[in-house]
């Protein structure tokens, strides 16, 4: 009893650089029918996940940690029964990507197909239903899939997030949501997040992580086990994609509590989330990968968070990378020769120089960032040159290490499948029809109606249209019969366009209606420069028409990671295309806007249509217009980000 406890102990509170571990309670013995030799601690499930993931983590060899502080990729330790493991699957609006898929079953031409699962409107999307039970209901649902892709029938046969064995648990990491606010309308990620205002973020991000990990709307467990380990990102200050790896984000500390950082604290506090993301840029000098004020004392000691911290991938090369890869940083005392991965960090009191991978790595570690994605610097060379240079200690490594696999032992994946609920949950669940529906309620109800005049002559506005009276319904624009799903999405089984969706319902109510659509030469692209054309029947259909419907936006063309916006303009050749079909004077026309991030509309305001609709990127946008347009549903969002008129009013 005695060796086992001083194990546990030991194993428990190590010394660190940066931090002092105090026991809170005393470690529970052993059951008197088990030896204290029988059960290691770390799968004994009398103590506490923090104590066992501590206990596993006393038993690695240093070259084993290093590995294992990666999150991509990553090593098992047979002799302990770690599997292999990657902490990068994503789901920010439904599944697209499993880590662990080792297995995927068919492919086309060697590489992995897009995960099939349901696809739910993006982050941009959703919140404009100001609901938090139905984002709540969402990623439940999403978790529920994420769940359904650790079934073992699916090894070696379809897609799945098991690892390189049948034998695996499967890997439950996921990495969302995003809960950096769109704060300037330009920023190309605007898709992925909740909205600008740091209440509003909060509460549907909040809701987003109780859902996935399986808790009450309140934050409040239901299980000992976590459905899905939740991570959010990108923490903090982080909303510029243009230089990202090297800007340098300058804010007040009054504004980074109370608003870069606000979600983030409340979805610590009371939705206790699992993981953070650190983010790629510079806040007022330090990267925010090593960070020590933002992920020690802010997160740690001021938030409560006890979870695990990963950097964004390549994101530890930010700390000294030269040029546009990093900030050329070297930490008060050292300075670097700007030599990237192969530099030099020189202590300036000493002139004891350290390889700047080493470095980075010793940094990010100390700075809080417990995982390594992508980037070669977590290696057993650069380990044992941090610690020889007296810059990193194991202790460190281990609290780092202990974090992660507390966080994975949440998950049940050292415990015994059939006393954990969630591993009764089958692939049936994925793409089923339930999640289908709830795709399409969480659709109908972020659609957002900015107009709705009277018709002249009429005296009523133009929606809803009974379409049993409609015997000619006109739809123009490309982009009716594309179905966009914006970014991190799935590859979703059943996908329909808009046009199939305003035709199914227009026929079934009226089977001898025309429903005619004319892409009229539109393109969302960049390099579309001629005007739209509209043929002469397309003109002449639209005049004698009893609805047209005219659908222009934008896509990930536009709004993509890596990539900001230089302005707000309407892209391609939509311009002319509203032109056109405004200048053929029918006043039953609706302008329809799916679109992945805000557009400039004042431009087209006086000459538009009467109507002028807001959308975004869903699976079932076919569904929502032909709701909207035939009053099935009345649209009830609204619209989480006020933007801006031009571009001298944006942040920058």
């Amino acid at each position: 009893m005695r060796t086992t406890t001083t194990r546990v102990l030991l194993g428990a509170c190590f010394l660190s650089l940066t931090s002092i571990c105090v026991l809170a309670h005393a470690t529970p013995p052993l059951s008197p029918s088990a030896s204290a030799g029988s059960v290691p601690v770390y799968l004994n499930t009398r103590y506490s996940f923090a104590e066992r993931a501590a206990d596993l983590v006393s038993r690695m060899t240093l070259a084993e940690k290093a590995v294992q502080l990666n999150s991509d990729g990553i090593e098992g330790i047979p002799r302990l029964g770690v599997q292999a493991y990657s902490y990068g699957s994503e789901g920010q609006h439904g599944i697209n990507d499993l880590g662990n898929d080792t297995n995927p079953g068919p492919t086309d031409g060697g590489a992995h197909k897009p995960v099939h699962a349901t696809s739910f409107p993006s982050n941009f999307a959703s919140p404009m239903s100001w609901d938090q039970g139905l984002m709540y209901e969402e990623t439940t649902a999403i978790s529920d899939e994420a769940r359904g892709f650790l079934d073992k029938s699916l090894w070696n046969v379809g897609q799945n997030d098991l690892g390189p064995s049948a034998a695996d648990y499967g890997a439950l990491v996921y990495w969302a949501p995003n809960v950096n606010m769109d704060r300037d309308p330009r920023w190309g990620r605007t898709n992925e997040a909740f909205g600008e205002d740091p209440y509003l973020v909060s509460q549907m991000a909040g809701a987003y992580v109780n859902g996935d990990q399986g808790q009450t709307p309140q934050g409040k467990p239901t299980s000992k086990y976590l459905k899905v380990a939740a991570t959010a990102k990108h923490y903090a200050l982080y909303d510029v994609e243009s230089n990202r790896f090297a800007s340098n984000s300058v804010a007040k500390d009054a504004d980074i509590h109370n608003y870069y950082t606000a979600p983030f604290k409340s979805l610590i506090e009371k939705s206790h989330v699992a993981g953070l993301m650190t983010a790629y840029d510079e806040v007022n000098g330090t990267p925010t990968v090593a960070h020590t004020y933002l992920n020690n004392q802010m997160a740690q000691r001021s938030y409560g968070f006890s979870g695990y911290t990963t950097s964004d991938c390549g994101g530890v090369e930010t700390v000294y990378g030269n040029g546009s890869s990093g900030a050329n940083w070297a930490p008060p005392g050292w300075t670097t020769d700007k030599g990237g991965r192969g530099g030099t960090w020189t202590n300036t009191a000493t002139g004891q120089q350290i390889p700047a991978m080493a470095g980075g790595q010793a940094w990010a570690l100390r700075g809080g960032t417990d995982s390594n994605c992508g980037g070669p610097e977590a290696n057993l060379q650069n380990m044992e040159a941090a610690i020889k240079a007296g810059v990193l200690s194991e202790g460190v490594i281990d609290n780092a290490l202990v974090r992660m696999f507390t966080v994975r032992m949440k998950t049940g994946e050292f415990d015994d499948p059939g006393k954990n609920l969630y591993t009764k949950i089958t692939k049936d669940v994925i793409q089923s029809p339930t999640h289908q529906k709830l795709a399409e309620k969480v659709a109908d109800n972020s659609l957002v109606l900015l107009k709705n005049d009277k018709v002249t002559g009429a005296g009523k506005p133009l929606l809803p249209a009974d379409p049993a009276e409609l015997h000619k319904v006109v739809v123009v624009g490309d982009m009716a019969d594309k179905s966009t799903l914006g970014g991190y999405s799935s590859d979703p089984s059943l996908k329909v366009s808009a046009v199939k969706g305003i035709t199914d319902q227009v026929k079934a109510a009226n089977p001898s209606a025309d429903v005619v659509f004319d892409a009229a030469g539109t393109s969302v692209g960049k390099d579309a420069k001629t005007p739209a054309v509209l043929s002469t029947q397309t003109q002449a259909d639209i005049k004698s028409a009893d609805l047209v419907v005219v659908f222009v936006g934008n896509s990930s063309e536009h709004t993509l990671e890596g990539t900001d916006r230089t302005d707000l303009r309407m892209p391609g050749n939509y311009g002319s295309l509203v032109d056109q079909v405004t200048a053929l004077g029918n006043p039953r026309t609706a302008l329809a806007i799916p679109s992945d991030g805000p557009v400039k509309i004042d431009d087209v305001r006086t000459s538009s249509p009467p109507w002028s609709s807001a959308g975004t990127t869903a699976r079932a946008r076919a569904r929502r217009w032909r709701m909207s347009s035939s009053g099935s549903r009345t649209p009830a969002g609204g619209w989480t980000s006020l933007g801006t008129r031009t571009n001298r009013n944006c942040p920058r």
